[in-house]
């Protein structure tokens, strides 16, 4: 099956969209596709865009000019001069590109992690946003509805925003969650070794992100505090941002910096941090999925985070990790985290859990294959070859 992978940005290189792009590409094509990489997509900025960003700036409001309509129809235009005739799908990474891709023949399936809704309603880094913006994401929502075939996205909390604002039926929207972006995944038997060898002792944790305080590292450190205040030593390392503000940290915080996954010396540090911690703890204000709980998981390491968001599809609280409200507060973090670190043969059955839901579900593997038989059933492909002919138009919702 010949597909269409249209990203806004460069699905040839691992630093963009954390990676996503990179991994999802790679997943399609061992899931058996033939891929033609379109992107990365630009648009012009016009003198009324950049009139709107400097009115909308004396405001301290956002102004995401990749929103305006005009903007979509540029992505479209370059997306459909470089889609070869003869794909039989057209996947497009996140909505804003299935809602520029009008007037295609082969199908369109999109693969996101939130809807503008979801988004609208989710996000604290948009509560600025400019009302044309807002109103611009909703509009790229309904177009995004009208073109696609498949609406695929990684969490039911996505999936059923799409559902609900944009009237999508049942039939047209899937879950397909993302993995764990990591070029190599530990094997069983090292994720067994790696849970029996994690310290009885002490308490080791992991915060690993780019945004210190949407991703409450301060609250991290509120709640290692707490533990060690209970008597057991905690050893808290910090990897990709650097604390912000003058707060003094602990001499326990270790702060890593960023680590390239580019890098073979990148990618071994990290994986060595998640093999011996025993949580990954970041309660975040907003996720809208959480790729590090994934990754996390792919190791047998439980992750401590807020139910918000896509998150309860990728860590089941209880079971995989801990999951709290955005209210909650150190001490009842840190009390959760203090059990299992009692309970020994509780935590590693929390940390196996894990590991088997990365090898079930939260791997790219997986999520590959599953994509590649969605598509194929959308696009009528069977065993490699078209059974029926594509649609000729699309049908308002």
């Amino acid at each position: 099956m010949k597909l269409a992978l249209v990203s806004l940005n460069d699905s040839t290189d691992v630093l963009q969209w954390s990676g996503v792009n990179y991994h999802m590409a790679r997943a399609l094509e061992r899931a058996g596709a033939t891929l033609v990489r379109v992107g990365p997509l630009a648009h012009p900025w016009t003198r009324a865009m950049r009139l709107r960003r400097r009115w909308y700036g004396l405001w301290r409001h956002e102004y995401l000019a990749s929103l305006e309509p005009s903007a979509l129809d540029a992505f479209g235009a370059q997306a459909r001069a470089a889609i070869p005739g003869d794909v039989d799908a057209v996947v497009a990474v996140t909505t804003m590109i299935a809602a520029s891709l009008d007037g295609l023949r082969a199908p369109v399936i999109s693969w996101d992690d939130s809807s503008p809704a979801a988004l609208l309603d989710h996000s604290p880094e948009l509560e600025r946003l400019a009302a044309r913006s807002a109103r611009d994401a909703m509009t790229m929502g309904r177009r995004a509805a009208q073109n696609v075939q498949l609406a695929m996205y990684a969490s039911e909390w996505a999936a059923s925003s799409a559902r609900t604002a944009f009237a999508l039926p049942l039939d047209r929207v899937a879950v397909v969650p993302f993995g764990a972006n990591l070029e190599r995944l530990p094997s069983g038997d090292d994720v067994r070794r790696a849970i029996a060898a994690r310290s009885r002792t002490r308490c080791r944790m992991l915060w690993v992100g780019v945004d210190w305080e949407r991703k409450r590292g301060d609250l991290v450190v509120e709640i290692a505090q707490r533990i060690e205040a209970h008597g057991i030593p905690v050893d808290l390392t910090v990897v990709g941002s650097r604390p912000t503000g003058d707060r003094e940290l602990p001499e326990w915080v270790q702060v890593e910096g960023f680590l390239s996954k580019r890098t073979a010396a990148g990618a071994a540090r990290l994986a060595e941090l998640y093999a011996r911690s025993h949580f990954i703890v970041m309660p975040s204000n907003a996720e809208t999925y959480g790729l590090v709980y994934a990754e996390a998981a792919a190791f047998g390491v439980p992750s401590v985070a807020t139910r918000t968001g896509g998150v309860p599809t990728v860590v089941v609280d209880g079971e995989t990790g801990i999951l709290d409200d955005p209210d909650a507060t150190a001490e009842s973090y840190a009390g959760r985290i203090l059990a299992l670190m009692k309970d020994r043969p509780r935590y590693e059955a929390m940390a196996r859990a894990a590991a088997t839901r990365s090898a079930a579900m939260l791997n790219w593997d997986v999520a590959g294959r599953e994509a590649v038989a969605r598509i194929a059933a959308v696009a009528g492909v069977v065993d490699g070859r078209r059974e029926r002919p594509r649609r000729m138009a699309l049908t308002p919702i």
